[in-house]
């Protein structure tokens, strides 16, 4: 009988990386798989076998593998916007401008994903700074958490504090008006063509909708905006009540603002 998800390391690092492996399988409640390659037989034969997927452990860090591929953190497209910000000739990021980020800034990503918007907001708030990313996806998690420990990917960044959970879980625990933006990037409900790494994250994402009460709850929290995302023929913003706003035409994505709630400061444990 499979199991969903189970941890184990490359062949090459068997030796070296079996204890920490056998470490974070059980922090992550995960099985973990000890195989003797010398039968020959490759992982991909033990997809779909042992596991349906597996967390793999190697010398540069943690990939993700099932049977349609893999999937490993980068910073990605993340690095090209941190190149673009701050240059003469280059549109100002929107996510930077709709947040009206500052140096010092404190950020929520309420769906973190592999970070993308998350590094951006880090670069951007530097070091003074606060970015908290919330992942409810385990695979998701693990490759956001590991891969931002491991290798940092921009200088004079905040840290990005990865928390696994529901981005109302977190929210719950922190004060009234504590943070200067949350962000939501849910998983669009009409996906369109995209990279297989990208089909790839979706599957794993979690496909959640935002709610009224995850949004109340970020309208709590946030000092100046909450800010959404979302594809431009979807019917998130319709039932949210959102109104899209007037950026770009012929754009495959549509971002909502949302003011503050002015509810008084409290609740929470931060």
């Amino acid at each position: 009988m499979t199991v969903p998800l189970a941890v184990t390391v490359t062949a090459k690092q068997r030796g070296r990386q079996t204890p920490a492996a056998k470490a974070k399988a059980e922090e992550w409640g995960l099985p973990f798989c000890s195989f003797d390659r010398a039968d020959g037989i490759p992982l991909s034969e033990r997809i779909g076998t042992v596991a349906d997927a597996f967390l793999v452990l190697g010398g540069d860090g943690w990939t993700l593998h099932d049977a349609s591929g893999s999937l490993y953190f980068s910073p990605g497209t993340a690095a090209l916007r941190v190149r673009r910000i701050g240059k003469p000739n280059q549109d100002e990021d929107v996510l930077v401008r709709l947040c009206e980020l500052q140096p010092g800034d404190s950020v929520l990503d309420g769906t973190l994903g592999l970070g993308s918007d998350a590094l951006i907001c880090a670069k951007v708030v530097g070091p003074k700074g606060r970015v908290i990313g919330v992942e409810a996806s385990l695979p998701l998690f693990v490759l956001a958490s590991e891969g931002l420990k491991r290798d940092p990917p921009f200088p004079d960044s905040a840290a990005i504090d990865v928390r696994r959970g529901t981005a109302l879980e977190v929210l719950r625990s922190l004060e009234s008006h504590s943070l200067d933006c949350v962000i939501f990037d849910p998983m669009f409900d009409l996906p369109k063509a995209s990279t297989p790494s990208f089909d790839m994250l979706r599957r794993y994402a979690s496909h959640e909708p935002l709610d009224e009460v995850t949004l109340a709850e970020a309208r709590r929290v946030a000092k100046r905006w909450v800010v959404v995302k979302s594809g431009r023929y979807g019917k998130e913003f319709d039932r949210l009540g959102l109104t899209p706003l007037n950026l770009t035409r012929f754009k495959p994505l549509v971002w909502a603002r949302v003011p503050p709630s002015p509810c008084a400061a409290g609740r929470g444990s931060g």
